[in-house]
């Protein structure tokens, strides 16, 4: 729901709830998916149906906003006059400057083809430079393109255009020096910057902000070529300011509220806005009042989350067998001594998990079981280099980070070698099953949650990555092929190899999932059937790519925590570290829907 919070009362008011829509074919649940100030007494909401509405502060539609809100256009002229822009189509090929207040619009000039990604103004909300991405109909190649105009009234020049796989940059803002950009770009570097870009030369001239070891994901005050601050994303989130105001600010929050990752917006001079959030807490907002300096609470983000009773989670880094050092996350159990040990690999492969709370990592670790998280090669957010060592690494290096993470933590004491299990969803699903089937001594128990079974099937079926040119080509290029090459995917597919897999496996799948069809679950149940396998299926029948419903999450994982419990749990058989040995009759749960 969206609701509108009074910061001196604590009053909160509901404007917009979920509510059930019908059409001629269907009906279908909206919910009101972001909200932006248009001012102060004018919203711009977005919906998940691909709508956009300006509603007041009763929740009331004033006007229609197309498909997507991008943000209030700050125009020379008449200051009444105010206009928004917005993308008046899904596919974010139309662009329209709109009334918020009488819903007038006017057709705004885009670059000539392919699908809007970036986009970036100049000091009078003029659209200068965008990027676009657009597939070939004859060849199916999708290229990247940057297009720049020296004035609003100008024709768009293209200034560059690559294939979809390659390290392209972003326009951020246009400064009022002519013939240039302020760009994100990691070209020449192995960190994500900001530079100053020459649109004549067509070249990257001057670093503006840049990390050695961390990328910036995030920077803001760009108006008159002046940051404010910028966010880079290491192993844990920094914040550094530009501003000596705000960084005094900041200091000063960071000094009350230690341990944290503390985000500031608002006025330096009068109020401010924290969130706040950490390992151990979701995160809640704070209102600082800069005059009389005093910070008051306003919002939990989960009240009912006991923070004493959370487990922080450490940043640890490990070398692999070739060298590659790895970044990692570890939770551990309030226990001493080497404990069970669940490793949780993350999905993408293309992303990364961060230092914050995770309701995942802290139920697994308030159970007893330590938590490890192997940022491993091909994960984002670590430095180009590490990113593209992943690169045709499905099941091989990738797969033998996370194995030497687990002797890493073995030899530190930290896990029982005896008492191991691999977990993973998506990515995750595949790389524990494969796990499971590589190196069948290491772990006593494997759960995948709408894992990848096989490579080939994810590049040949009905998956969304696969229905989707630009989606398909840069998922071959991460496999290291352009063509499927089924004998080297059936090397590293579980579904091809079952028979290695001699462990225990929890299996779960949304029926209808489109980014990991339903078929790789069920034709996985099949393989360890046919094999003599251990295992257990849980279906949910009205999810996709995950759990949305919380009677599904409650079922769940009730069955994952006890599937650990009685193969690594306290009362599990302590073994020579073989897996344990198929159990005849081991219950199939069939999840139906409620």
């Amino acid at each position: 729901m969206l609701f509108l919070i009074d910061v001196e009362t604590l009053d909160f008011k509901p404007l917009i709830a979920p509510r059930w829509v019908a059409t001629l074919n269907y009906r279908y649940v909206r919910n009101a998916v972001a909200v932006r100030w248009i001012e102060n007494d004018l919203l711009a909401v977005d919906f998940d149906d691909d709508e956009a509405e300006a509603v007041d502060l009763a929740g009331r539609k004033v006007a229609s906003l197309g498909a997507h809100y991008i943000g209030r256009v700050a125009r020379k002229g008449d200051p009444a006059e105010l206009f928004v822009l917005a993308f008046l189509d899904a596919k974010r090929q139309s662009l329209a400057l709109i009334n918020p207040r009488t819903g007038e619009r006017k057709r705004y000039d885009s670059p000539p083809s392919g699908k809007l990604m970036d986009v970036a103004f100049d000091d009078e909300g003029a659209l200068r430079a965008a990027t676009t991405v657009n597939t070939t109909f004859w060849t199916a190649r999708t290229t990247i393109s940057q297009w720049y105009r020296s004035s609003e009234q100008a024709e768009w020049q293209l200034l560059q255009q690559e294939p979809v796989t390659a390290d392209h940059w972003r326009p951020l803002y246009v400064p009022a020096a002519p013939d240039s950009l302020v760009v994100q770009s990691r070209r020449d570097r192995d960190t994500w910057a900001i530079f100053r870009y020459d649109t004549k030369t067509r070249t990257e001239t001057e670093l503006m902000a840049g990390h050695p070891s961390e990328d910036i994901i995030y920077a803001n005050g760009l108006g008159n070529e002046v940051f404010h601050r910028v966010v880079t994303n290491g192993l844990e989130q920094q914040t550094h300011w530009f501003d000596p105001r705000w960084a005094r600010l900041q200091a000063t929050v960071d000094k009350a509220l230690p341990k944290r990752v503390n985000m500031l917006s608002g006025d330096p001079l009068t109020s401010v806005l924290v969130f706040s959030h950490a390992d151990v807490d979701p995160g809640r907002w704070y209102v600082l009042n800069t005059i009389a300096m005093t910070l008051k609470e306003v919002l939990r983000a989960a009240p009912r989350i006991r923070v004493d009773a959370m487990r922080p989670m450490r940043t640890l880094r490990y070398t692999a067998r070739d060298g590659v050092v790895v970044p990692g996350y570890l939770t551990l159990p309030d226990a001493t001594g080497a404990q069970p040990l669940v490793v949780l690999i993350h999905g993408g492969p293309a992303t990364r998990d961060q230092w914050a709370w995770d309701a995942q990592v802290q139920l697994l670790a308030l159970s007893g079981y330590v938590v490890f998280q192997p940022q491993f090669r091909g994960s984002t957010g670590f430095g180009a280099t590490f990113e593209r060592a992943g690169r045709g690494q499905w099941g091989l290096g990738m797969q033998d980070d996370v194995t030497d993470g687990v002797h890493y933590l073995i030899d530190q004491k930290i896990a029982d070698p005896n008492r191991i299990c691999i977990y993973g969803s998506s990515y995750g699903g595949y790389a524990a099953l494969w796990g499971l089937a590589k190196t069948p001594d290491l772990y006593r128990c494997g759960v995948s949650f709408a894992g990848v079974t096989d490579i080939d099937a994810l590049l040949s079926g009905r998956s969304d990555v696969n229905s989707d040119p630009a989606a398909r080509e840069w998922i071959r290029f991460q496999l290291g092929t352009t063509v499927t090459d089924k004998p080297q995917f059936e090397a590293v597919s579980p579904l091809r190899q079952a028979t290695l897999i001699q462990a225990p496996v929890l299996l779960a799948h949304g029926k209808y999932d489109r980014r990991v069809p339903l078929s790789h679950g069920l034709d996985m149940v099949e393989a360890l059937k046919a094999n003599g396998k251990t295992y257990q299926w849980m279906l949910f029948e009205n999810e996709g790519h995950g759990l949305i419903y919380v009677d599904n999450q409650r079922k769940y994982f009730h069955a994952l925590l006890d599937f650990l419990d009685r193969h690594i749990g306290p009362d599990a058989a302590a073994g020579s570290g073989q897996p344990t040995s198929a159990v005849p009759g081991l219950p199939t749960a069939q999840v139906p829907a409620d």
